[in-house]
Parts: C-alpha cells; sequence; structure tokens
C-alpha cells in the first residue's frame, strides 16, 4: 500500500505547487492582457473610422461614433464575430454617416497560417473600401483555399451593416 500512496501524494502536491504557480501567473498578467486588449481593440476602431479626428465614442456595446473636431459625424465602427474555419473571426468594420465601408480589420489568430490567416491582410480587406451594403456582396473575392474564413469577414460585415441600420432608423442596436 506505502508503494502507491506515496507516489499519489507526491503526484498532488506537484499539482497543487503546478496550479498554484499558474493561479499567480493569472492573478499578475490579468490586467497586463486587459489592458493590451483594450489598446489593440481602440488602435482597431481608430483604424477604420478614417477622417475622425477626435477618440471614439461608444454609443451602445460593440458600437463606436468617430466625429471630426468640429463635431460632424464620420461614421460608426462596428465590432463584430463570426464563425471561420479555426475559430472565431474577429473584425472592426467602419461605416461612413453616408453607408460605405470607411475600413475593416480583422483579427483571425486561430485561422490557418498562410491561409484563413490571410483575412486579416490588406490585400483582402482594402478590397471593402467605399463600397456600399450591396456593393460589397457581388463584388467580394474571397481568399484562396480560406472559403470560411472569407466568408466570416463577409458575415462580420453584413452584420455591421444590419446593425448601421438600425442606427439609421433610431433603434436601438
Amino acid at each position: 500500500m506505502k508503494k502507491t500512496v506515496v507516489p499519489a501524494l507526491i503526484l498532488a502536491v506537484i499539482c497543487l505547487v503546478v496550479v498554484s504557480l499558474l493561479v499567480l501567473t493569472n492573478e499578475i498578467t490579468r490586467d497586463r492582457i486587459a489592458a493590451a486588449e483594450a489598446a489593440a481593440r481602440e488602435e482597431a476602431i481608430r483604424s477604420v473610422l478614417v477622417g475622425a479626428e477626435s477618440a471614439p465614442v461608444e454609443i451602445s456595446e460593440g458600437v463606436y461614433a468617430g466625429y471630426k473636431t468640429d463635431g460632424t459625424l464620420v461614421g460608426y465602427a462596428f465590432l463584430t464575430s463570426a464563425k471561420g474555419y479555426g475559430g472565431e473571426v474577429s473584425s472592426v468594420v467602419g461605416i461612413s454617416a453616408d453607408g460605405k465601408i470607411l475600413g475593416v480589420s480583422v483579427t483571425a489568430p486561430d485561422e490557418t497560417p498562410g491561409l484563413g490567416a490571410n483575412v486579416a491582410k490588406d490585400a483582402f480587406t482594402s478590397q471593402f473600401i467605399n463600397k456600399d451594403k450591396d456593393s460589397f456582396l457581388t463584388d467580394f473575392e474571397a481568399v484562396t483555399s480560406a472559403t470560411y474564413s472569407s466568408e466570416a469577414v463577409k458575415s462580420g460585415i453584413a452584420d455591421a451593416f444590419a446593425a448601421f441600420e438600425k442606427i439609421q432608423k433610431g433603434e436601438e442596436n
């Protein structure tokens, strides 16, 4: 019996120490990770609100408005997410006050490197600039061998336009 109890106790102590270290590491890095994620999100929002001169203003969850310094509305930034091949593909979509895409910023961390991850590159996202709700659907070119990832971005843009239309109608987002 001693031959099985002692190794089991040693293993339990090792597991307790490792778990304690993981919890401690999580506590130490939680605020830094949250701050880095917030900074990346703000940078993505600013990048798609082309022409906005002041800090974006959150008007509802996941929706930001960008203004010129004189108070003129430039447009809105929408945080979207859709299922890609490897997981969620998050996008920030900027739509101007007149309903045209200002910019698209994509994060695709779980998509296949060299294929699905290419949806985050400017070569893909730049095709949407200045397109309206109808033309982005008809002039859409998916990344070769990354249909799911490309469709996830397309779906995110469609969701952004749906939210934009609600704002235009005065409905809550």
